[in-house]
């Protein structure tokens, strides 16, 4: 008690108690146990002097009686000795020891010792009594003559004493005692707690006062009514909340005044903000014309681009040689690549908001970067530079990603090494930095041998609308996004990208990327292999050759490389050596002259040898007049890829049908398809649902073609179809609803595929429409390949495309060429069937009047789902025929309708539904003027 009292924790009025109690109380307990302790003493002591007392005065009255043997005489001595107090029992012995005499009850047990009669008094304590042995000699009258001698004891007295009052009087003292004591201590508490009060209660006073003055009642005031150092503490803290209440009501002051200041203040901003949102507004306005021109602009550009990427797509599928065939695949991957770049420019905003969706399909990493190599090698040759590409042996190439992702980084990197470097190479390694179960991370990098950057311009360097020289801007174009955008797509990937540079000693960017790996063959390319055959290269740069030879080895050739022409000569002319079946020149002005190529290939042992000439595809043709004087030589273009490296050696060493062209080798033999499939076609517009049949009957498929989903629903309940391409937006059911009805009727052990085939889908409705239950989806214009693919993979059966034959008949003279009317397009958008696009195309415009009259009626009625259902039917429509400028229309209108749709304001509905009108009314009178012209020729 005493230490909880004394705490460091507690109060004054603990301690004060503490300080009260601990010295009394301690005192008290000390002085009570010690007098207690000595009073029980004194008792046992006092018991102890009257039994020896007692003893000696019976032994003088018994030895009287002990001569004369006067037994009745003792007896009455022994019970007369009863009589005193605490003598419980007496027993009188004769000499031998035998007791004569006994009064009193019998003697409580004690420990004897061996002789208990001796010549000495003997006392013995027992557990509640005390027992006394005495010897009783004759008197000393009788023998004084003889006092010198030993005289023998006539017998022995044993006298029992009882403790019992002993015993009781020790416990009244103990009783005393602890009553005392206890009187004592809460004496001494009460007269501590009445001293203390008069010392904590003004502390307590003082204390609350103070929880008063915390709490901000600054009007409180100290009285204790006491003097000495507490009227000292009292004075002080009264002076100090005056202080305090005089500095709060000139705070308040200063606070009133600060107030009205601030609020002077407000109104300024206020202002100020009223001006800024006018500034604002203008701002929006001036950046929504700014992305409408550049909407409008990119839409200028990506026309003809399209134009160039789908009449590639029709020249391929013809028959071409080799050269021409890879011509058209550079126009092709070149029109692609600026498409894209240009579609990233436009969705930069999507980039820094986080929206941008990233595609996962199989892809090949080797062909992806050939394909960006290719594209770049005219550029790197005009600079007499080397494009190195090594791709290690341990590094996987069947990943599942965004191939064309990985290409606009790539070819970001590549580019911007081919500009600031004006001599020496550029190295784009593909290395494998950890692969897991099911994943792997590849890192790529791009290493030019270029002018450098600075620790200053690698800081700056990822940052939006940067260079890293802003003195080269007039001699090295570029926007400055780039490495932006491709940060943040390596980021999305699940990787990063960086860079180590120093200046004046080269660059090295690069990127890594974490991809699944995929178990399906992407290969553009089969595996070719020669054990049996021999190879020369010739090759002056280590690290092209090294490249160059883990190409050749891995097509199981014998390879020998050389790095100088005299070496070259050496090994050809060594009649001992076997003869190369191919040699392989890498062609240089300085290496390898033309002229000296010319006096190679003129040799008569070349006539039996195939060459390979590697070339710049600025020397391609100059070097292809060469020859002429043998027909195994082949030029390829730098750099050595494994593609074109693949397809050439085929060719010169006879592994091709045909000697004179080299036909794309397929990846597999075409499956021959065992039957027909049963495809169901859902499309509310008749035009894209003719298309789709069309298309599909051209393949050998069986086609059941529906436009709605109630049909749908009854053609499913009647059929087992092997797939469904489902329309998206139709009315009164959607696709969505119509796949939900169609699950829900479905067998558990049958699961139909459904292909949703929309024309404009965001990234969260294709993420709704595989939440719905469809399977896939595919965005229009749809064409042949889209649709072989998508059946193959959801059916397994691979279907042979239609050949292709290409309409030579010229464009109707009354068809101008016009941004209105594209009549081209329109064949390429109907797989080059000229009589179905003509069809298709009066199909839209017959229907145009009605359309533009619901479309009129339903924006003034705010009609909003039902002119999105409108529109979005005959954006489907425009898809499939040559009029760019409506189509462009329906894509925004849409686009803007569905945005609206989500919650978004668009302030731009109105003009954008005034240029849809202006885009049907032009293409009305169009076709009224065609009529009248077709009419008059006619007459």
């Amino acid at each position: 008690m005493s230490m909880f009292l004394a705490g460091k924790n507690s109060g004054i009025k603990q301690r004060v108690l503490a300080m009260a109690l601990l010295p009394t109380l301690s005192i008290t307990l000390m002085l009570g146990v010690f007098f207690t302790l000595t009073r029980l003493k004194d008792l046992d002591n006092l018991l102890f002097e009257r039994s020896l007392t007692i003893a000696e005065q019976f032994t003088a009255t018994a030895s009287f009686g002990y001569p004369a043997d006067d037994s009745p005489l003792l007896q009455e001595v022994a019970n007369a000795a009863l009589e005193k107090s605490d003598v419980r029992a007496i027993s009188l012995y004769n000499a031998a020891g035998t007791r004569i005499i006994h009064s009193g009850p019998g003697m409580l047990p004690v420990h004897h010792p061996a002789s208990p009669f001796g010549s000495q008094q003997q006392i013995l304590q027992g557990d509640r009594s005390l027992r006394i042995i005495t010897p009783i000699y004759p008197p000393a009258e009788n023998h004084l003559h003889s006092a010198n001698e030993l005289l023998a004891p006539l017998g022995w007295h044993e006298i029992e004493f009882s403790t019992a009052n002993t015993e009781i009087k020790q416990y009244q003292t103990l009783l005393g005692s602890g009553v005392l004591i206890i009187v004592g201590v809460l004496l001494n508490i009460f007269l501590a707690l009445r001293i203390g009060s008069h010392i904590t209660r003004p502390l307590q006073k003082i204390s609350n006062a103070v929880s008063h003055i915390r709490n901000g009642n600054l009007d409180t005031r100290i009285n204790t009514e006491t003097g000495g150092e507490l009227r000292t503490l009292e004075s002080g803290i009264n002076s100090m909340v005056s202080s305090l209440q005089q500095a709060h009501h000139e705070m308040q002051q200063n606070i009133e005044q600060s107030t009205r200041d601030l609020q002077e203040t407000l109104e300024t901003i206020e202002i100020q903000n009223i001006e800024l949102d006018m500034a604002r507004k203008e701002a929006l306005e001036a950046s929504r014309i700014k992305s409408e021109f550049l909407a409008n602009m990119s839409h200028e550009i990506r026309t003809p681009l399209n134009g160039i990427i789908g009449f590639t797509n029709l020249l391929l599928r013809s028959n071409l040689n080799e050269r021409q065939r890879e011509y058209l695949q550079t126009i092709h991957s070149s029109s692609e690549g600026l498409l894209a770049i240009i579609n990233d420019v436009l969705d930069f905003s999507k980039i820094e908001a986080g929206k941008l969706e990233l595609e996962s399909i199989p892809m090949n990493l080797g062909d992806t970067i050939d394909e960006v190599l290719n594209i770049l090698a005219p550029a790197a040759h005009e600079k007499q530079l080397e494009l190195i590409p090594l791709l290690y042996s341990d590094t996987p190439t069947q990943l599942i990603g965004d191939p064309l992702r990985i290409k606009q980084i790539l070819t970001n990197l590549v580019s911007n090494a081919i500009k600031f470097t004006h001599q020496g190479s550029i190295t784009v390694r593909a290395m494998l930095e950890e692969q897991r179960a099911k994943n792997a991370v590849i890192k790529i990098s791009v290493t030019d041998t270029g002018i450098g950057l600075s620790r200053q311009q690698q800081k700056e360097l990822f940052k939006a609308f940067t260079q890293a020289d802003t003195s080269t801007t007039r001699r090295i174009g570029g926007t400055g996004l780039g490495l932006v955008i491709s940060k943040r797509l390596a980021q999305q990937m699940g990787g990063d990208i960086g860079l180590e540079s120093e200046e004046g000693e080269g660059s090295t960017f690069w990127f890594t990327i974490n991809v699944p790996l995929s178990s399906e063959r992407i290969d553009k390319t089969p595996e070719r292999h020669y054990p049996q055959r021999s190879a020369l290269l010739l090759e002056t740069q280590e690290l092209v050759r090294q490249a160059s030879g883990h190409l050749i080895r891995a097509m199981q050739l014998q390879l020998t490389s050389v790095d100088t022409a005299q070496e070259l000569e050496a090994q050809l002319s060594d009649g001992s050596m076997p003869p190369y079946d191919l040699v392989i020149l890498s062609h240089n002005e300085q290496l390898l002259p033309t002229s000296k190529l010319r006096q190679l290939l003129a040799l008569p042992w070349a006539a039996h040898t195939a060459f390979l000439i590697l070339v710049d595809t600025n020397k391609e043709y100059e070097v292809n007049r060469l020859l002429t004087t043998t027909s195994r030589a082949l030029t390829i273009v730098k750099p050595m890829v494994r593609a074109r490296l693949h397809k050439a050696v085929a060719w010169v060493l006879g592994s091709v049908p045909e000697a004179n062209e080299l036909s794309l080798p397929h990846d597999t033999p075409v499956e021959v398809a065992t039957r027909a499939p049963h495809i169901l076609a859902v499309d509310d517009n008749a035009a894209n649902l003719k298309l789709v049949t069309v298309l599909l009957e051209g393949m050998g498929v069986q086609v059941t073609a529906v436009d709605s989903g109630q049909q749908a629903i009854v053609k499913v309940r009647q059929y087992r179809f092997d797939l469904i391409f489902m329309d998206v937006q139709m009315p009164d059911m959607d696709g969505m609803d119509t796949t939900r009805r169609i699950r829900d009727i479905e067998l558990a052990e049958h699961r139909t595929p459904i292909v949703a085939l929309t024309a404009h889908a965001l990234a969260a409705e294709k993420k709704a429409l595989l939440l719905a239950g469809m399977d896939d989806y595919m965005s229009k214009p749809i064409s042949e390949p889209q649709l072989q693919q998508m059946i193959r993979k959801w059916t397994g059966i691979k279907l042979s495309l239609p050949s292709l034959e290409m309409s030579t008949r010229d464009s109707h003279p009354e068809h101008p060429p016009s941004r209105l009317i594209d009549l081209q397009e329109g064949v390429r958008l109907a797989g080059g069937k000229e009589d179905l696009a003509e069809e298709m195309l009066a199909m839209l415009l017959d229907n145009l009047p009605q359309d533009r009259q619901q479309i009129e009626q339903q924006y003034n009625d705010k009609q909003l789902p039902q002119l999105l259902e409108t529109v979005h039917k005959l954006h489907g429509a425009t898809r499939y025929c040559g009029v760019p400028l409506l189509r462009q229309a329906c894509h925004e209108m849409e686009s803007a309708l569905k945005l609206s749709r989500r919650g978004e304001e668009n302030s731009s509905l109105q003009q954008l539904w005034k240029e849809l009108l202006t885009q049907i009314d032009a293409l009305i009178q169009w076709h009224h003027a065609r009529a009248e012209s077709t009419t008059k020729a006619t007459t």
